[in-house]
């Protein structure tokens, strides 16, 4: 099991899938065999981050500890975790592993230099919590970059609705509400923008395909640091 990868996930659960198949596009494989063995632990029943950090909720901590102890238990070589917003208990649940947990929050941020290395100021597509508690804003001034984040009237609005309507799986709906919520960003001087919820990607098939020059895709930069990291096994 030491190869596995251990995935946290189930918030939400389209979001989970989504990633596992950006994994395996990633992963240069020739037959089923080459790809990296995964082993999923998905939680549906999390309680929602963003309810929590804005004092609306119950604590998802436990549950997202009792998915590392499972996965530690189980012998798996790694971890991630499927959900950017969960990612404001990454310190503390990493200091309970006794493998590596990969950070989405870095994958995306070193993505950008990646797609762009002469990109100065970057947008961020988040959930109101993931917003709340700036790990996004931290990484990307830590690397030195302008940050640009939504108002409360574009969360209010667009984005949380946006993100709701990928719930329940409308998605042509949140094309529409993601289009004028990503424009709001470039129009304040983002000259690319993370799409720092798992769901969003989602909701931005279309916006992603035509320009993706234009975005980084969250699970799609941990995937591509995960493949990364297991090429060298």
């Amino acid at each position: 099991m030491k190869h596995f990868l251990g995935v946290i996930g189930g918030m939400g659960p389209l979001a989970t899938s989504d990633f596992l198949r950006k994994l395996v596009e990633h992963t240069s494989a020739k037959n089923d065999q080459e790809n990296i063995p995964v082993m999923v632990y998905g939680d549906c029943t999390t309680p929602d981050r963003t309810e929590n950090i804005i004092g609306n909720g119950p604590t998802p901590y436990p549950q997202l500890l009792d998915a590392i102890s499972f996965l530690n238990n189980a012998g798996v070589g790694s971890i991630c975790i499927t959900c950017n917003s969960a990612h404001h208990w990454h310190e503390e649940l990493a200091k309970h592993s006794s493998v590596h947990v990969f950070s989405i929050i870095k994958a995306s941020a070193d993505q950008v230099r990646k797609k762009n290395p002469n990109i100065k100021t970057v947008g961020v597509l988040s959930t109101y919590g993931t917003y709340q508690v700036g790990i996004y804003e931290k990484a990307l001034v830590e690397l030195g970059f302008n940050v640009i984040l939504p108002t409360l009237e574009e969360f209010t609005t667009l984005i949380s609705p946006g993100i709701a309507l990928i719930k329940a799986d409308k998605l042509p709906e949140a094309e529409i509400v993601f289009e004028k919520a990503s424009d709001c960003l470039v129009q304040r001087g983002a000259e690319i923008i993370i799409l720092g919820c798992t769901e969003i990607p989602i909701g931005m098939q279309q916006q992603y395909a035509k320009n993706p020059a234009k975005f980084v895709d969250s699970n799609d930069a941990l995937a591509i640091s995960i493949a990364e990291f297991y090429s060298k096994y």
